[in-house]
């Protein structure tokens, strides 16, 4: 039973580092390396993934949040990575509020702790998103999660730097980020379609990336006058 318990703990934290080591690739590696860094090691992960289907998802989750709460660029990357290990309802549920969290966690980071810091350095953004929630509220930040006219970890940062309430930034968060969130978990399921079967075509994940690229555009159209 020990024995059991310890390789158990030893897969769980095989499965954190290779997350991690997907991130770290991600960052400093081009798309293309980190594609075939992650074919290489699919096959591994899916088996940790299985091995221990609750703790898998639990640690992804708290990686995941750890790493948005930084305010790393790794949100796409570990979205696609979520559609691949878990199933499509798990890794939405994951993903949408572990994002919302990590990103909560940086808003408050952001308005606590170095908030001269983040309003000289993004004194630009910040004007003109300040300006929006003066102006439109609770809607300029669902407008531009919707359209992502800024990448996200500036507007946490600089959201931080408003009055918006906390509360009100996690929830309109979590509803803005989600259409978005369910399609990259989609792709990230087909593409482990693809790489699984060595299928060179697949029509599904055609409409998906054009869905991913015709979202923001719509939504942008749609939400013109908060913008």
């Amino acid at each position: 039973m020990i024995n059991i318990l310890v390789k158990r703990k030893a897969e769980i934290l095989v499965f954190i580092l290779t997350v991690f080591l997907i991130i770290i690739t991600s960052i400093f590696f081009g798309k293309e390396d980190i594609i075939i860094w992650i074919n290489k090691h699919l096959e591994s992960l899916l088996e940790l993934s299985n091995s221990d289907p609750l703790a898998s998802k639990i640690y992804f989750f708290f990686v995941y949040t750890f790493l948005t709460s930084l305010s790393l660029p790794v949100a796409f990357i570990l979205g696609l990575l979520s559609g691949m290990l878990f199933d499509i309802f798990d890794a939405v549920l994951i993903v949408s509020f572990a994002s919302s969290i990590g990103a909560t966690i940086a808003f408050l980071t952001s308005r606590f702790l170095f908030k001269d810091y983040f309003q000289k350095t993004f004194g630009d953004q910040y004007t003109k998103i300040n300006k929006g929630f003066i102006k439109n509220g609770a809607y300029y930040l669902y407008a531009i999660r919707m359209t992502p006219i800024f990448p996200y970890f500036i507007v946490n940062l600089t959201f931080g730097l408003t009055t918006m309430k906390t509360s009100v930034f996690y929830i309109v968060t979590q509803i803005g980020m989600l259409p978005i969130t369910v399609l990259v978990a989609l792709t990230g399921k087909e593409m482990l379609n693809i790489l699984t079967t060595n299928v060179g075509f697949n029509s599904n994940i055609v409409i998906l990336l054009i869905l991913l690229g015709l979202l923001p555009l719509i939504f942008k159209h749609l939400m013109r006058k908060y913008l």
